[in-house]
Formats: C-alpha cells, sequence, structure tokens
C-alpha cells in the first residue's frame, strides 16, 4: 500500500497546474501508470547474473531499469509499479515542445526519470521534424511501452523488450499518410546516447559501475496498416561501446570496444473483431565480434466483450558469444518463455490484467537466467 500511496502523491506533484500560457499558446497534458504486484512461483536457485546480486528463484520483469521479482520475497509491488506524466506545449500550430517524465520504486526511489524531451515542427500536414530525446523505435511498443492500456499483456515479453540504451539524443523525421486504402507511418532518426552506469549493465552483468556508448545511430522504420491488419519494419545501425571506468585500484576495462551493430526488426498483427495476432522477430548483429542474438514473440488472442485472454511464446538466443569477446565459442546465451494473460476493461482508460509465466533457461555457456515460473497482477491506467 505504501508504493500505492506514494504513486498518487508523486503523480499530484508531477501534474501540478502549469503556468498561465501567453495568448496564442495551450498546454496538453496527459498520463499513465500501474500498480503490479508479482510473485515468483518456483525456479531454480541458478545465479541469476553475473553478478549474483539476487537470490534465486527469480525472474527479471524488466531489463531498462532492472525489475527483478526474488521468490523469498513474496508478493513485490516495488518492480514494475510506476507513475508517467507527458506534457505538450504549443506554441503556434506547428511549433511545439514535448516532455515525459517516469516515477518508479525500487531501485530508483520515485527519482524522475526523463524519457522524452523534444521540439517538434510540422513542416507539412504528412512531416513533422523533431529533434531532442526520444525512445529508440526499436520495437512496435517502445513508443508507448510503459502504456499497459497499449497492449494484451501485463509487460511485453521481456525476451524480446530490454536492452541497456532505450532512447537516443539527435533528430528525426516522421511521416504519416494515406496510400490509397493503407495508413502510413515512418520515421527515420540519427543521434547518440551514453548511459552512464546503466542497471542493465552495471546490476546484471559486470557488477561495477558499467557505461554504455551507443554512436553513430541512424535508422528508419515504415508500419503500412490495412483495415484489421499491421505490418512494420525497421533497420537501424549503431556502433556499441561498453566500458567499466577506472575506480579505487582497478583500470578501467572495456568490454564492448566500438562494435558495429545493425538491428533489424519485423513485425505483423492482427486486430479482428474477435480474434487478435500479435508477432515480432528481430535480429541483433555486431559485424567484427560475429555475435548475433535473434529474438521473437508470437502471441494470439480472442476477445469477448470487455475480456481478453492471450496465449505467448516469446525466445530469446545469443549465438557464438564466446567469439564476440575474443574467445573460442563456447555456446549460447538463450531462454524461451510462454505466459497465459487476461486482462479485463473496466473503461476506455482502466484495465485490470492476470498474467501467469513459464521461462525456460537454455543457456549453454554458464548459469544465467535459470527457470522460472511467475504470477502476476496489474491495475493499468492511461488519462
Amino acid at each position: 500500500m505504501r508504493v500505492l500511496a506514494t504513486l498518487t502523491v508523486t503523480a499530484a506533484l508531477l501534474g501540478a497546474s502549469a503556468p498561465a500560457l501567453s495568448e496564442g499558446m495551450r498546454f496538453n497534458f496527459s498520463g499513465f501508470g500501474q500498480y503490479t504486484v508479482g510473485k515468483v512461483l518456483s525456479g531454480d536457485k541458478k545465479p541469476f547474473s553475473l553478478t549474483g546480486n539476487w537470490n534465486c528463484p527469480c525472474a527479471i520483469a524488466n531489463w531498462e531499469y532492472v525489475g527483478v521479482y526474488e521468490k523469498d520475497k513474496g508478493w513485490q509491488a516495488d518492480q514494475e509499479s510506476l507513475i508517467g506524466l507527458q506534457g505538450t506545449l504549443h506554441f503556434s500550430d506547428t511549433i511545439s515542445a514535448t516532455a515525459q517524465v517516469l516515477a518508479r520504486p525500487g531501485n530508483f526511489n520515485f527519482r524522475p526519470t526523463i524519457d522524452w524531451a523534444y521540439g517538434s515542427w510540422a513542416v507539412s500536414d504528412h512531416w513533422t521534424v523533431q529533434a531532442g530525446r526520444k525512445r529508440i523505435p526499436l520495437y512496435y511498443y517502445s513508443d508507448f511501452l510503459y502504456i499497459g492500456t497499449a497492449y494484451p499483456w501485463v509487460r511485453p515479453p521481456q525476451d524480446v523488450y530490454g536492452w541497456p540504451i532505450y532512447a537516443y539524443d539527435g533528430v528525426n523525421a516522421a511521416y504519416s499518410g494515406q496510400w490509397g486504402s493503407v495508413t502510413v507511418d515512418a520515421n527515420v532518426w540519427a543521434g547518440g546516447f551514453t548511459h552512464n552506469n546503466a542497471p542493465y549493465n552495471t546490476k546484471i552483468y559486470y557488477g561495477a559501475k558499467t557505461n554504455e556508448k551507443w554512436k553513430g545511430i541512424h535508422g528508419a522504420y515504415i508500419t503500412l496498416t490495412k483495415d484489421e491488419w499491421n505490418g512494420r519494419v525497421m533497420v537501424m545501425r549503431h556502433k556499441a561501446n561498453t566500458w567499466t571506468p577506472a575506480y579505487d585500484d582497478q583500470p578501467e576495462t572495456v568490454w564492448v570496444p566500438n562494435l558495429q551493430t545493425t538491428i533489424i526488426a519485423l513485425s505483423l498483427n492482427y486486430d479482428g473483431a474477435n480474434w487478435l495476432l500479435r508477432s515480432e522477430l528481430n535480429r541483433f548483429k555486431q559485424d567484427t565480434s560475429k555475435a548475433q542474438y535473434d529474438y521473437y514473440l508470437l502471441g494470439v488472442g480472442y476477445r469477448v466483450g470487455d475480456w481478453t485472454a492471450m496465449l505467448t511464446q516469446s525466445n530469446y538466443k545469443t549465438k557464438d558469444l564466446g567469439t564476440a569477446f575474443g574467445n573460442p565459442p563456447q555456446g549460447i546465451e538463450a531462454r524461451r518463455s510462454r505466459s497465459v494473460a487476461l486482462r479485463y476493461d473496466l473503461n476506455k482508460n482502466w484495465a485490470l490484467k492476470a498474467q501467469y509465466d513459464v521461462s525456460k533457461d537454455r543457456t549453454t555457456w554458464y548459469d544465467f537466467f535459470g527457470d522460472h515460473k511467475m504470477l502476476t497482477f496489474s491495475a493499468q491506467t492511461s488519462f
């Protein structure tokens, strides 16, 4: 209950009234949040990570901010609960500025983080140019990853959704239009991002303060929608760097040295009167190291009135991981998960969800994920 109360207070503070605007200006405000409780029911006592920061059996439910459930802690509400607020200040019909702030318990103690902060210029009816900080649109749900009312699960499958860099500082050009009976959305972007002491790296992989930098980011996607079908193709390239800075008497350690990386993502979705399909297939490949990451999700659901049930399988696999670090190939890092999710829509702004996950560790190089079974309940809203 303390988490729920704190979320409510945080929303009130962040959503304080904006100052009076000059004539011709306007301000739009929206928000989203969730109160999520989860419990690991069973699993292996393998080390969850190279760092051994958690007592297993355990389950990771968020990679970006490192939300980890541990069986010996019982029901936990501080790993995924959050509140987010977004405001857009329109200086004119074509010029605006947008910011999005999120607050979380757990590792962040409700310290606000800024996921979006950018300016927009509507060049024409179809094209908009933006500059600042935005989320990298690697995945179909990237732009609204934490707006739970936008998807059927408690969370999108974490075998697919999760890298240490999730934003970029740069520029992009967005297109929207109608090509006959097909609705088209497209985007091209360029920039870079440095995440100092990235939780993904520091807490999961390396155990010491670790920085990650993606530079020379450039990518594009196009989404085509016709009737009940929706398809998306995304391609992006960047140079990845990961290093632990010097501390105490330890020298700097470079883990990933300026590797040229290509990411390709495909998705196909269907929304019928009753049936729905969700799918994503992604490949993350580093040219010189030969490391290749393949991950996918495939979900089939059925909707009746305000109820939606969803069966989903997801898979993550790294090939030739040993070669990537200058060693002979030693196997793979992999996981396969299956879930059953149930959603009930109270109204257009609130959804209640339950999800049961079974995840199998398929890593052959070292003990990493461990198996687990997990149950989660969530109340999610957007306003």
